[in-house]
């Protein structure tokens, strides 16, 4: 299609009336001749944590840059075994864990011995999981990070001003969009971060509009094909299911890092702005990553994690700082993973 035939057919698109099914929330309103920073206003929140270092990121990089090698590790595999029997509420787990050389151990377990799945459930990773899709379309020019989403929901609380960054970073201030009474805005766009689920459901279908597919069909190509993740079943849904095995969730976070699924400059840029989550300054969400002071926490040792999930949650991936390892655990039952993390690495930095 020529460039000029191109230009005509997306102005005849953005002069036609929003057709059925791009009704609320999604519409192709306009943010008219106001300024975009107008409406924002400057961040107001608890202090940001001290950014990364390029050198961090260097020597991160080179921690996850080896090829993956199974072996057999019977201190890692003892303690994931002596944590998840000494938990009466954990029915299924299951665990890798990746040495910065490249040796990956990994094992699954049932309380009442029958065969492990091939795949677990691996509930509140979805967030970086879509959010590594968002950072693949903005490099590829399909999306920007600083597009207001008026474009596709003109009738929401400051949408004007709102961007898909915001979205990413929850600092849009939106309300909660299930609410039957409209709602005003929590606060100005960028004025202050906190997770919300509007978040994650106006950027899914953003992308999923953008794309013009369902978002279990866009990471599927995005991500498990692209890096050859076999074991990794996207699920439709609110918010898309993640099932996978350990090994795969191991390798999709090595993969992150290591400037595998995107360029190392959208890598920095998602651990750019960390908002701190709650009063207790150890907890900090970046673009669908979070940071974790664990030397914050009374007895944890001085590390800090790069993850996604959920503190105290069933299911978390991440990096350690200290050991430069890479863990992922899921519990099916009741149970921290985070505290089952923690003991594994523990095993790796003793």
């Amino acid at each position: 299609m020529s460039l000029s035939r191109r230009a005509l057919l997306s102005a005849a698109v953005l002069a036609a009336p929003a057709p059925a099914f791009a009704q609320w929330p999604f519409g192709l309103g306009r943010r008219g001749g106001r300024a975009p920073r107008a409406g924002r206003a400057d961040y107001a929140g608890p202090p940001l944590r001290q950014q990364l270092g390029d050198w961090q990121f260097d020597q991160i990089r080179t921690a996850v840059s080896a090829r993956l090698q199974p072996v057999i590790r019977d201190a890692i595999e003892d303690r994931f075994i002596q944590g998840v029997t000494a938990t009466p509420g954990v029915e299924a787990a299951t665990a890798a864990l990746a040495e910065p050389g490249g040796a990956v151990w990994t094992q699954s377990w049932t309380r009442d011995g029958t065969a492990p799945a091939a795949q677990f459930a691996w509930d509140g990773l979805d967030r970086a999981y879509v959010a590594t899709a968002a950072a693949q379309m903005v490099e590829g020019g399909a999306l920007t990070l600083d597009a207001e989403i008026a474009r596709w929901a003109p009738d929401l609380p400051n949408a004007a001003w709102i961007t898909l960054e915001d979205l990413l970073a929850h600092t849009s201030g939106l309300p909660d969009l299930t609410a039957p009474e409209p709602q005003v805005a929590l606060f100005q766009p960028g004025a202050a971060m906190r997770l919300s689920p509007a978040n994650d459901a106006l950027l899914a279908q953003v992308l999923t509009a953008a794309a013009d597919a369902p978002m279990s069909d866009l990471l599927a190509q995005r991500i498990a094909t692209r890096r050859d993740l076999g074991e990794t079943i996207f699920t439709a849904g609110e918010p898309v299911a993640v099932n996978a095995s350990a090994l795969d969730v191991v390798r999709f976070w090595r993969d992150l890092l290591g400037d595998r699924l995107h360029g190392g400059e959208m890598t920095r840029r998602r651990f750019y702005r960390l908002h701190p989550v709650g009063e207790e300054l150890a907890d900090y969400v970046g673009l669908g990553v979070r940071v974790r002071d664990l030397a914050a926490d009374a007895g944890a040792p001085a590390d800090t994690w790069l993850y996604a999930g959920e503190p105290n949650a069933a299911s978390i991936v991440a990096y350690s700082m200290t050991t430069r390892a890479t863990v992922a655990v899921t519990l099916k039952g009741s149970g921290a993973a985070d505290a089952l993390a923690r003991s594994l690495l523990d095993v790796v930095a003793a």
